[in-house]
């Protein structure tokens, strides 16, 4: 006999035209649908677990057929059919479209007798569908997907209540069999996962462990984006590794603000958005660009719990298995989180593995480079006396004639002055890298200071026959600064250029004037005590020194105005120096608000100093004389005062010192007294009330301040008001500062020139 429902359904009956619509859908329709979906049951084979439960359904209520029948959108798919051969028929075709409507058991007893039944095509036909029962499959989250339902061609009795019970215990375990398959499922496909993934990123580290398990986690979870981001402060992630499409692509960084990240890192949990993510983070333009519809992120903590990144995954369609996402971020986030933390460690290890490399490079060169300059210091501090002692022991032997002996003395006088200038570069140099450089300001015309410096280097440049040359330009207005130091700089270039340039070679000098050049701080500040306040210049004056010498070397030239620097450190190097002058000549550019540059083509071509100095903006008003003689470069010569009959008391523990100042004041006409010690001389202070004291400060058992202390605690008329100066080799303006405060008048660095003490005693006496 033919099939009833077979028969019902099959496409070749005639529906009658009294038929009655399809039966309307249930108001939950697309959310059944996606949890039946989520069940991934349809078209599968039969299963033993349901078979027997349709088998004892049909045995206990003595029906022909039973059927556990799942319904999508178009049709009822049988999973277990007993007694029925067919897999499926259509929706509009089967009883069980109709149970989806009722929230309990749907029982017809008769079809042909049921108004809604009636006009059907499966109760119409021979011998038709006459009996129904169909207990709903519902899920633990309320979603009705089909039915465990009781088929017969002949009418039947309604059910009893127990027999309904029991129609609805065995459609409950036809839903746990379901729940059962499905978790079955899960660990199933989380075992091959975490297997897939586990073996993929087992052997890898570092960078290759996040790349190798973001691209395994795409294809596992079957997704389009994984990523591992880093925060790099509370609102900025950098990932580390991101995979699109299953291949690796550029890192990015980008604010978390308005982002699911930031709820990641804010809950410090695992946050998941299984759809429509766009809807919860509008702002999100990622989100918008990369079309993502989900997103699961878990925080990456540290050993002491705090957020180090994030571990997530983005798609573009909904999640269809959000545990196993969760699960496997969840499994690997620890692994990651520990990756994470020894990758910063051993980044760590090797940023300080670097800096102590270069900080035991820099130390081993400022070894070398002390051990150097020690050796180049001795040499240059020795050279000069060697001429200096042999001729004097000459001078001693009274063998020499006139000619000889003015040659002698002359020696002795340039090597000196040598010895006194590397010192005195050596004590800038000291001042400088403490901040203690200071100039003595006031409105200068640069004229001067380089036609002194001309005048300095002239007899150096003769003797190697260097043509220098000079070009100023007179509307260069004046600059505010220390004259001295203004012509130890030009000194200090026209020197090396000089020194550096071969017999017959030339120097240029030129100073030209430039407005509106620049609207920039032209200060580095290399050094403390150097300016480091913006200016903006809006002209300067251009002093440029140029030489055709023996050039400096690219390799060289970044150094060139570093302390200690020489192109050539070895003892067999060709010039002398300490390699100090253009450390000093860029500190004294930068005092003044300058700069200071360098520029050579390379050994054999020359080099080229430039310097630029901030023109002052507004002229000072002074008596036209005067700017007159500045403007010409005329020198002023001043008569050196005699000391004709003036008392000097001499206090030096040094006898040589103490000889040397007793004749060249003598030779100026003062009666000299020279002790050795501060106990003779707080006698003779008292004893011969001198008019003007000069002292030694570093002397044994009693230094010089102890003495002018005891001096200014004597009675006025036993010499506690004499007039005092400081002539000591301790130069600093610290030590200046100190000696004027414990009551000397006035502070004189050793070396001195007779006539500039000579003029410090008469002008301390004349205040007198």
């Amino acid at each position: 006999m033919q099939n009833p429902i077979v028969a019902a359904s099959s496409p070749n009956l005639e529906v009658s035209n009294n038929a009655l619509n399809p039966p309307l859908l249930p108001p939950n329709e697309a959310q059944r649908l996606e949890a039946l979906r989520r069940y991934n049951i349809l078209d599968t084979p039969p299963e033993e677990s349901f078979d027997r439960i349709t088998t004892l359904a049909a045995r206990l209520f003595e029906v022909p057929i039973a059927l556990v029948s799942l319904v999508d959108e178009y049709r009822a798919w049988f999973k277990s059919s007993y007694g029925f051969d067919t897999p499926e028929v259509s929706r509009e075709s089967t009883m069980c479209s109709f149970a989806l409507l009722y929230n309990d058991i749907l029982i017809v007893p008769d079809t042909r007798s049921d108004p809604r039944f009636a006009c059907m095509p499966f109760a119409t036909s021979e011998p038709g569908l006459r009996f129904y029962a169909g207990a709903p499959l519902v899920t633990q989250d309320g979603f009705n997907l089909g039915t465990l339902c009781l088929l017969d061609s002949k009418p039947r009795l309604k059910l009893t209540s127990s027999e309904e019970a029991t129609l609805k215990d065995l459609a409950a375990m036809v839903v746990d069999e379901l729940e059962l398959r499905l978790a079955a499922h899960k660990i199933a496909q989380m075992d091959v996962a975490l297997i897939e993934v586990t073996q993929g990123v087992s052997a890898a580290i570092g960078q290759e462990f996040f790349s190798s398990l973001v691209q395994h986690l795409t294809k596992a979870l079957d997704v389009n984006f994984a990523f591992i981001g880093e925060l790099i402060d509370p609102d900025t992630i950098k990932t580390i590794a991101v995979s699109a499409q299953r291949k690796i692509v550029e890192n990015i960084e980008y604010t978390v603000i308005n982002t699911p990240c930031h709820t990641v890192i804010e809950q410090r949990k695992t946050c998941f958005y299984p759809s429509n993510i766009q809807a919860t983070f509008p702002l999100d333009d990622f989100l918008v660009e990369m079309e993502v519809e989900s997103y699961i992120g878990t925080p990456l903590l540290d050993s002491t719990g705090a957020v180090l990144g994030i571990l997530g995954v983005l798609d573009t369609k909904p999640f269809e298995n959000v545990q196993l996402a969760e699960s496997l971020l969840t499994i690997f986030a620890t692994r990651a989180s520990t990756e994470l933390e020894r990758s910063r460690a051993e980044e760590e290890r090797n940023e300080l593995l670097v800096r102590e490399q270069a900080a035991r490079e820099q130390a081993e060169s400022a070894n070398r480079m002390k051990d150097e300059f020690l050796a180049v210091v001795s040499h240059e501090l020795r050279s000069p006396l060697n001429p200096i002692l042999g001729w004097s022991r000459m001078l001693l032997s009274r063998k020499l004639n006139p000619v000889t002996t003015t040659k002698a003395l002359e020696a002795i006088e340039r090597n000196a002055k040598l010895q006194a200038e590397l010192i005195e570069d050596l004590l800038d140099v000291s001042r400088m890298m403490r901040g203690k450089l200071s100039l003595q300001v006031c409105a200068v015309n640069l004229r001067q200071p380089i036609e002194a410096a001309i005048e300095t280097v002239q007899l150096a440049a003769e003797a190697k026959n260097i043509k220098v040359e000079k070009f100023i330009d007179s509307s260069t207005n004046l600059i505010s600064g220390d004259a001295n130091r203004l012509q130890q700089i030009l000194w200090n270039l026209l020197s090396n250029a000089i020194k550096f340039t071969p017999e017959g070679g030339q120097v240029k000098i030129s100073l030209e004037y430039s407005e509106n050049a620049t609207q920039e701080n032209i200060n580095n500040g290399s050094y403390p005590g150097s300016q480091k306040k913006a200016l903006i210049v809006n002209s300067y004056a251009q002093i440029t020194v140029s030489d055709t010498g023996k050039g400096i070397s690219a390799e060289f030239l970044p150094y060139v105005f570093e302390r200690f620097r020489q192109a050539d450190g070895a003892t067999t190097r060709s010039q002398s120096g300490l390699g100090l002058g253009l450390a000093i000549v860029r500190h004294l550019v930068e005092l003044h608000g300058g700069t200071v540059e360098v520029d050579s083509a390379g050994e054999g071509f020359g080099a080229t100093f430039i310097v630029k100095l901030p023109l002052m903006q507004v002229q000072p008003q002074a008596n036209n004389s005067e700017l007159i003689l500045e403007a010409n470069g005329n020198k002023v010569i001043m008569d050196i005062p005699t000391l004709n009959g003036l008392q000097v008391l001499i206090v030096d523990d040094e006898e040589d010192t103490r000889f040397l100042l007793t004749i060249a004041l003598e030779n100026y006409g003062a009666k000299v007294t020279a002790v050795s010690s501060a106990t003779e001389a707080l006698v003779a202070v008292q004893e011969l009330m001198p008019d003007v004291l000069v002292s030694d400060i570093g002397m044994p058992n009693e230094d010089g301040y102890t003495l002018i202390r005891k001096i200014r605690a004597l009675e006025p008329e036993k010499g506690g008001k004499i007039p005092a100066a400081a002539l000591t080799a301790y130069a600093r303006s610290e030590d200046s500062q100190k000696a004027i405060a414990l009551g000397f008048q006035k502070h004189i660095a050793k070396p001195v020139e007779p006539a500039e003490l000579v003029a410090v005693i008469a002008s301390l006496a004349k205040a007198n």
